[in-house]
């Protein structure tokens, strides 16, 4: 492991050949990295520091945010280096113990502390160690600014197994409007955030509306308003999350899958006004990955939404 010192020397005789090592990195398009729940690999340079540098933190996936995206370069330690875009500095674990946090540093693909090998363990998902160790990127918690530190590795701690937006199969063009065929709907009210954090729109559908998913989905999160009225989130089979709010139905857990077009529930007909839901009239709230989408041959944007749409599933 080098120290500190070490990087500052090394930075000024490893600049020119990090020079000639960007162009090629940038062939690959930047990739995000996430956890399951839908968390990805997040820093800026207004982040707390260590040792002078912007930590790594975790927080609600977005592809499009530099503060999430990275390149791959070839380091010259056994592994990959991963240089994150907002900062322009890549991935670096100097302290090499468990619960050790991380941060970003300059490039230098000599240093061991910023070679990566990224171990795959199934289903899409690999370890992101630390060349030379047995130590891996890991988050603890969930929330928005949330930890990242090393940990023993280990394939199957869902706290370590990460996902990258490259090889993550982007398929929007999938997506169905969540109300059956021929149903024709009027958003009630434009972008807005729900108590999941996700940006969305209120569609007006009558109580007792059968409520279908859009996508292959995993229910991550849900909790019960009253009488069975539901705020469900959801997690696509591309690592997308959404929400489905108002819903009523009393055959739902957190991990329960639903295939595209499977009912879900209705829309409900009690109002409640609490921590879990707040309706004005009945209606369903959806909330989508982003304000650019398209679902159900719609395509929506930040400006614009239509309205009414008509499912054709």
């Amino acid at each position: 492991m080098s120290n500190n010192i070490c990087k500052y020397v090394a930075l000024a005789t490893a600049s020119l050949s990090l020079a000639l090592s960007i162009g090629s990195a940038f062939a690959q398009a930047a990739e995000t990295f996430f956890v399951q729940e839908g968390v990805a690999l997040n820093t800026n340079n207004n982040f707390s520091r260590i040792d002078g540098n912007p930590r790594m933190s975790i927080y609600r996936r977005n592809d499009n945010d530099p503060d999430q995206q990275f390149d791959r370069l070839s380091g010259n330690r056994g592994g990959t280096l991963l240089k994150h875009r907002s900062t322009g500095k890549c991935l670096n674990a100097h302290y090499l113990s468990n619960g050790s946090q991380i941060n970003v540093w300059p490039c230098d693909a000599n240093d061991p502390d910023q070679n990566w090998n990224l171990v795959d363990v199934g289903s899409g998902y690999s370890l992101i160690k630390r060349t030379g160790t047995n130590l891996c990127v890991d988050t603890p918690t969930r929330d928005n600014q949330g930890k990242v530190h090393l940990w023993t590795c280990d394939g199957n701690n869902g706290n370590q197994r990460w996902k990258s937006s490259a090889t993550s199969t982007t398929v929007t063009s999938a997506w169905r409007l969540p109300w059956s065929t021929g149903v024709r709907a009027t958003i009630t009210q434009g972008w807005h955030v729900d108590g999941y954090g996700m940006n969305g729109i209120d569609i007006g559908l009558s109580a007792g509306t059968p409520v279908l998913a859009p996508i292959d989905s995993t229910v991550i999160k849900q909790c019960d308003a009253g009488s069975n009225h539901r705020a469900i989130l959801l997690q696509a089979s591309n690592g997308q999350q959404y929400s489905m709010i108002h819903v009523t139905t009393s055959n739902i857990s957190v991990g329960k899958t639903y295939r595209r077009g499977e009912q879900i529930g209705t829309v409900a007909a009690n109002m409640p006004w609490n921590n879990c839901a707040k309706s004005y009239a009945p209606h369903l709230h959806f909330g989508l990955p982003s304000k650019d989408f398209s679902i159900g041959g719609y395509t929506l944007s930040p400006t614009s939404i239509p309205s009414p749409m008509t499912a054709n599933n």
